[in-house]
């Protein structure tokens, strides 16, 4: 694949209220916070609408305004991509329990916050933008599948494309069964010419052969299992400046072998 450019970053978690903080990790400057996990107001957002809209809905608002602000472009000319393993935990919980109630009761905006791309209609609405969006799953490889997906269409339609990644912990009991302990998300814009406030060159490159997954030290441990916070492998080499490598694992034997450049 032709290479693509990141020119921003937006990123939220845990300690790591935006892009410059965790620049700051990545680079060492910073010892991993255990903060509390923030609560996300997007300034999209009105007042009434930041109440009604999901708790992944605010995470990828945040991420992306942040994102689109430091590149300087509209947000009408970027497409999107959004990318999450988990989707909304909570009110996939919420509507499990009004369905076990007797008699069942159904709220209508949990269920349309329900589906898997209610983000990416937030973002339309209220970012005012008609441009594409594709909202993608791949388990615990999600990121990855966002990131190629992404690079994919800046190439083919040499146009921006902004990748929404994010995914929050699921209330018991399904948190057992999904173990993320913290959430996280990240935005990155990726343009076909160098642009925005980092101006990665960015080789993308799917390979035969499995990674091993070891988190890096540096890194906050209770993000390990997060799939979006996948988006730090990248972003480490990204905020040296200069060049660098990162590996994804993809689905199946294969992963992403990915080559980072000024």
């Amino acid at each position: 694949m032709k290479p693509v450019w990141l020119a921003s970053a937006g990123v939220l978690g845990p300690g790591l209220p935006d892009w410059g903080a965790a620049r700051e990790l990545l680079l060492g400057g910073r010892r991993p916070a255990n903060g509390p996990d923030p609560e996300p107001v997007p300034a999209l957002l009105p007042t009434n609408e930041r109440r009604r809209a999901s708790a992944p809905a605010r995470w990828a608002l945040t991420v992306g305004s942040e994102a689109l602000a430091a590149a300087g472009i509209d947000a009408g000319d970027v497409a999107l991509v959004f990318s999450t393993c988990g989707g909304d935990g909570m009110i996939t919980h919420q509507i499990c329990e009004a369905l076990a109630a007797q008699p069942p009761q159904m709220s209508p905006t949990r269920f349309h916050n329900s589906v898997h791309n209610a983000p990416a209609g937030y973002w339309s609405i209220f970012a005012r933008s008609r441009a594409p969006s594709t909202t993608l799953c791949g388990y615990e490889c999600s990121f990855a599948a966002g990131l190629l997906e992404a690079a994919a269409q800046v190439v083919a339609e040499q146009r921006p494309v902004m990748l929404v990644a994010y995914d929050l912990p699921y209330p018991e009991p399904m948190r057992a069964l999904w173990p993320v302990l913290r959430p996280f998300a990240a935005a990155l814009l990726l343009a076909p010419a160098p642009a925005g406030n980092i101006a990665a060159r960015l080789a993308i490159e799917l390979v035969a052969g499995a990674v091993e997954r070891t988190w890096p030290e540096t890194l906050p441990l209770d993000l390990a299992n997060n799939p979006a916070a996948q988006a730090l492998r990248l972003l480490a080499p990204a905020a040296r400046g200069g060049a660098g490598s990162a590996r994804l694992q993809y689905f199946g034997a294969s992963h992403l072998a990915i080559q980072v450049g000024a």
